[in-house]
């Protein structure tokens, strides 16, 4: 395994090997690697990379790097920031998986994302992306739902993730999380700014990457009173979860799991904004 020093050192390497594969908690590679599900030519390790770990302000935005673990997401500090990544923090595996996972690692986690994605594409949040050549920011809100690896619909060949830039909202931050089978989940985020209208919901799970549900953010954002920015009927909770479903479209080979991963979304959405705005 090849141990870098510096953040340069690790994205030289990575460049040089083409099939070579960073890894820091190592919670979703090294199985992966054990089991020979995946044959890197080398690994670079980033635990001695101490960039990767480090995080602030920067004009109104929080600067997270890709090498925070979630139990450090989860500390009341970072909290404060991005109180619904730490609810997701919290939802996650083991007490050794959140002291070894990092935000980088779940980002390209193997399976359907349900933990950092939503709660990222929801806060409109963008991902940075490093080569020999520079810094390309992604925006995982405006990804289009298809299929493939989520690594492979963010990253170009030689890159290697070294933060998030999520902007610092003021107002409600929700995170919902369900089981939908055998070592699968379903996670929808919902986040409300200041100003009455402005909401935002994402979905991990339904598909290899997270799903804005665009026309229903519009249609609850039509639903809520002007005057104190709650919802204008008790039934609209259920109504959005239904839209939500309807928009997201969970992907499933057999139509009675498809339906069943409908329900769920239309469930985590219609609690979602009952605990947001009432309901």
């Amino acid at each position: 395994m090849l141990m870098p020093l510096s953040l340069d050192e690790a994205v030289d390497a990575l460049a040089r090997d083409p099939r070579a594969l960073p890894v820091a908690g190592g919670t979703d590679l090294m199985p992966r690697v054990n089991a020979e599900l995946v044959r890197p030519s080398a690994l670079v390790g980033l635990a001695k990379v101490a960039d990767l770990r480090r995080w602030g302000y920067e004009d109104g935005f929080a600067m997270l790097g890709a090498g925070l673990t979630w139990a450090r997401l989860a500390d009341a500090d970072l909290a404060a920031l991005v109180p619904a990544l730490a609810a997701a923090a919290n939802e996650v595996g083991t007490a050794q998986v959140r002291a070894m996972g990092t935000l980088g690692g779940n980002i390209l986690a193997s399976g359907r994302p349900a933990d950092s994605l939503p709660v990222l594409a929801a806060l409109e949040a963008t991902v940075s992306c490093r080569s020999p050549g520079g810094v390309r920011e992604v925006a995982p809100h405006l990804l289009e739902p298809r299929s493939g690896p989520i690594a492979e619909q963010l990253l170009r060949p030689g890159e290697l993730i070294t933060g998030v830039r999520v902007p610092l909202l003021r107002g409600v931050q929700e995170f919902v999380k369900a089981p939908v089978g055998a070592g699968r989940h379903l996670t929808l985020a919902l986040v409300a700014g200041p100003v009455v209208g402005d909401v935002r919901c994402a979905v991990g799970g339904a598909h290899p990457g997270p799903v804005r549900a665009f026309g229903a953010e519009q249609w609850l954002a039509g639903r809520m009173d002007a005057r104190t920015g709650r919802l204008a009927d008790a039934r609209d909770a259920a109504d959005f979860g239904r839209l939500v479903a309807d928009e997201v479209r969970p992907e499933a080979e057999q139509r009675a799991a498809r339906a069943h991963l409908r329900h769920v979304v239309a469930v985590c959405a219609r609690r979602a904004v009952q605990r947001a705005f009432g309901g």
